[in-house]
């Protein structure tokens, strides 16, 4: 008999209103998912009494039902006080230590503050974080500031690998000029050795993206919050196999943004678009190694 695949989601959230996101975040995020419900019934909605609670609320016992599916879970909160949000890094460690047969615990580091480096090792050695989520547009960071430098080299010293949200957002101050994904060429450069995930494929920028993680070998993108839009996720899975790099596309739901199973359902659904037309269609096979396998290359379980 062969092995059987193995579901990771390599991209959760465990953060909740009103303990770590601003009245704002919560407005802009709940805005931001009414839309993509307008085009896809593959999104997440709690349903709450409380509209707030129906934003981007993920409490334990939502992330544990969500993702019952899977063998291995990435969960991580962001720590972006600049953007309205500020994940408690204890809470997930011991959310992680009573769940430690299917997650696995990232932290998450300001690159602003000047201790970040040593807040990173700290986490990973004395808390069991086995990698880092940072993101220049919540966290308001250029990341052409050679002072970031330093704890990227941290990062790689530790061997754990770098989840960035690079793309865009909802979240009304959070700053463009640091969202597109080529501007993190200078930390590949610098550290060749340190694998990153690209969140989102980079979006609106996803052939950037691509042309960024078809140059760097130890750069690669999850797929999560593009099926949304059909045209986008089409065009961006056929540029990624134009380019020869399908096989750098890693799965990720971004729960509560959608479960694992509505990725995997709006994951089967890229074609859709151009079913009927002489376009091109994404394989099937391609597909199924974004599912089960790709993550294999990054992650280290």
């Amino acid at each position: 008999m062969g092995i059987l695949p193995m579901l990771v989601d390599t991209h959760t959230n465990l953060m909740w209103y009103p303990d770590h996101y601003s009245d704002e975040f919560v407005k802009f995020a709940l805005a931001a998912k009414k839309a993509k419900m307008r085009i896809s019934p593959d999104v997440y909605f709690a349903g709450a009494d409380q509209d707030e609670r129906n934003a981007f609320d993920s409490r334990p016992e939502q992330l544990l039902e969500a993702t019952r599916g899977c063998d291995k879970v990435i969960v991580f909160g962001i720590k972006a006080r600049y953007s309205g949000i500020n994940a408690d890094q204890e809470l997930i460690a011991k959310f992680v230590q009573q769940h430690a047969d299917r997650f696995i615990g990232w932290c998450s580091v300001d690159p602003n503050d000047p201790d970040c480096a040593d807040e990173l090792e700290h986490y990973v050695r004395n808390l069991g974080f086995r990698g880092l989520k940072v993101s220049p547009i919540y966290q308001n960071w250029d990341p052409l500031d050679p002072r970031h430098i330093r704890l990227f080299k941290k990062a790689e010293q530790l061997g754990i690998p770098v989840n960035v949200h690079q793309g865009t957002t909802f979240v009304r101050p959070a700053p463009l000029r640091y969202a597109n994904p080529i501007l993190l060429e200078d930390i590949a450069v610098a550290c060749p050795d340190l694998r990153m995930i690209i969140s989102h494929l980079g979006h609106p920028w996803e052939t950037e993206c691509i042309a960024l993680i078809r140059k760097h070998p130890n750069l690669y993108a999850n797929v999560s919050a593009l099926h949304y839009r059909p045209w986008r996720h089409w065009q961006a899975f056929i540029t990624a196999l134009e380019y020869g790099v399908e096989h750098k596309l890693i799965f990720g739901s971004d729960f509560p943004s959608a479960t694992p199973d509505q990725l995997i359902a709006g994951l089967h659904k890229v074609n859709d678009i151009v079913r009927g037309t002489a376009l091109p269609k994404f394989p099937d096979e391609a597909l199924q190694r974004i599912i089960y396998e790709n993550w294999k290359q990054v992650i280290d379980l």
